[in-house]
């Protein structure tokens, strides 16, 4: 399962999920029907954040509970492995709404787009590593088009590691 999160301000560790999207994989095969999407009742959000996403604060006052983020994320995530790009950040928002919101634990395998990449200087942000794999350009910023994208580009990562089994691939829990 491919996943990205908006978050309320930059720090990780103490910002609220604001949204989230999802694309379920199946093999190697982008799933495009198998989605998430949803924006989480928040009140907590700075000005950069809304800069940076887009997400008003009127558009959350109409998400859903952080209860039900929870339950809906754990449901489809099920048995699945994660990936994303700088997963540790979404993996450390979702582990705290799971804590807050559910009273669980939440430790899964992942993979992260940036274990597979071969980087000589700085990390790409996902709109210059699109570019570079040829990939379609997209409303950067917005969790379900940004799991959309990075789908793309971890099938186009992995193809190098296709004869390796799971175990192999560089997954971190």
């Amino acid at each position: 399962m491919v996943f990205d999160t908006e978050m309320s301000h930059s720090d990780f560790k103490t910002a609220k999920i604001l949204s989230l999207g999802a694309f379920r994989l199946e093999g190697l095969k982008l799933k495009l029907s198998d989605h998430i999407s949803f924006k989480v009742k928040n009140f907590m959000q700075d000005l950069e954040s809304i800069k940076v996403h887009g997400i008003l604060p009127d558009e959350l006052k109409e998400g859903i509970e952080p209860e039900k983020a929870c339950k809906e994320f754990i449901k489809f995530s099920w048995d699945c492995v994660l990936v994303g790009y700088f997963t540790e950040i979404d993996v450390w928002v979702m582990r705290s709404l799971i804590r807050e919101s559910c009273g669980g634990v939440f430790r899964p395998y992942y993979i992260d787009l940036v274990d597979l990449l071969d980087i000589r200087d700085k990390i790409p942000t996902l709109e210059e590593l699109s570019k570079s794999l040829n990939l379609p350009l997209s409303n950067f910023h917005d969790a379900l088009e940004d799991a959309y994208i990075t789908s793309l580009a971890f099938l186009k990562l992995v193809k190098k590691y296709e004869d390796l089994e799971v175990g192999k691939l560089p997954i971190k829990v």
